[in-house]
C-alpha cells in the first residue's frame, strides 16, 4: 500500500510539473508590460460647419479636456487628423470626463476664436464622433451631438494602424531584425485605441496583428517588451492555464502531503 501511495504521489508531482510547463505557447512568447498611459480616443467631425476648419493655418483645431488625472490649459491641445476616417482626434486620459472643441489663435495660442459647448464624454469615445452643428447655444457656443459608428459614419482602420500592418504584411517586408524592431517600437508608441485596433486586425490568413508581431519578436529574439494597456486571453487560453495551474498545485500538494506523513511516522518511531 505504501508503495502504491508513493507511486501515485510521484506521478501527480510529475503531472503537475508537466502541466505548468505546458502553458499555451502564446503566453510564453508574448511579453507585455502596462502602457505608461491608458487613454481613450475622442473623434471630432466639424465638417457640417464649413468655416470651422476652413483656415487651419491660422486657426488650428483644439480640444480642451479636464476632470481626470490630467487636463489641458485653455484653449486646449491641437488635434490630429486621421485621413482614413477623415476625422480629427485626440487621445485623452481614460478618466477624462468633459471636453470643449476650439479654434485656436495660431498667432497667440493662449487665445481662441471660437468654441463649442461642453461635451460630457461619458462613454462617447473610441467608436463615437462628435458632430458639430451650425446652431449655437445662448452663450454663442457651437452645439453638436455624439454619433456612434454605423449611424452617420463607419469607423475603419486608422492610417497609423494600416501602415504598421502593411510594414509586416509579407516576409519580404519584415525579413530583418531591424525592421521587426522598428515594428515593435512603432506599436509601443501607439495610443490605447490604436493598439487595440491593431491587436484585433486580421493581417492575413486569420492571423491578428498582435500574433504576427509576437511571432517576429520570437523569431528574431527581440527582447523589447510590448507595452500594452490591456491584454486579455481568450477563453481557451484561460481554461488551459487554469487547468494547468490546478493540476500543478494538486500534484505538488499531494507530494508534499506524502512527505509530511512519512516524516511524522519517522518521528513517532
Amino acid at each position: 500500500m505504501k508503495k502504491h501511495i508513493k507511486l501515485l504521489s510521484l506521478l501527480a508531482f510529475v503531472a503537475g510539473a508537466f502541466s505548468l510547463s505546458a502553458l499555451p505557447k502564446e503566453d510564453k512568447v508574448i511579453e507585455t508590460q502596462a502602457a505608461a498611459t491608458n487613454t481613450k480616443r475622442v473623434w471630432f467631425y466639424p465638417d457640417y460647419v464649413t468655416w470651422w476648419a476652413s483656415d487651419l493655418e491660422n486657426a488650428p483645431l483644439g480640444i480642451h479636456y479636464w476632470g481626470g488625472s490630467h487636463s489641458t490649459t485653455w484653449p486646449g491641445a491641437r488635434m490630429l487628423k486621421d485621413d482614413a476616417n477623415n476625422l480629427w482626434y485626440y487621445d485623452v486620459p481614460s478618466d477624462t470626463t468633459d471636453d470643449i472643441f476650439t479654434r485656436i489663435n495660431n498667432s497667440n495660442p493662449s487665445e481662441h476664436y471660437n468654441q463649442s459647448k461642453t461635451f460630457p464624454l461619458e462613454n462617447y469615445v473610441n467608436t463615437y464622433r462628435c458632430e458639430l452643428w451650425n446652431n449655437q447655444d445662448n452663450n454663442g457656443h457651437q452645439e453638436g451631438v455624439w454619433m456612434a459608428t454605423g449611424t452617420t459614419w463607419n469607423l475603419v482602420t486608422t492610417t497609423k494602424v494600416s501602415n504598421l500592418a502593411d510594414s509586416i504584411a509579407t516576409k519580404a517586408l519584415a525579413c530583418s531584425p531591424t525592421k521587426a524592431q522598428q515594428a515593435v517600437n512603432t506599436y509601443n508608441s501607439f495610443s490605447t485605441f490604436e493598439q487595440n485596433q491593431f491587436n484585433e486586425l486580421n493581417v492575413g490568413g486569420g492571423v491578428t496583428g498582435l500574433q504576427r508581431l509576437n511571432y517576429l519578436k520570437s523569431f528574431y529574439n527581440i527582447t523589447t517588451p510590448l507595452l500594452t494597456s490591456d491584454r486579455k486571453m481568450n477563453n481557451k487560453e484561460s481554461d488551459k492555464t487554469a487547468l494547468a495551474i490546478t493540476i500543478g498545485l494538486l500534484g505538488v500538494s499531494t507530494f508534499a502531503g506524502y512527505y509530511l506523513v512519512n516524516r511524522k511516522k519517522e518521528v513517532v518511531k
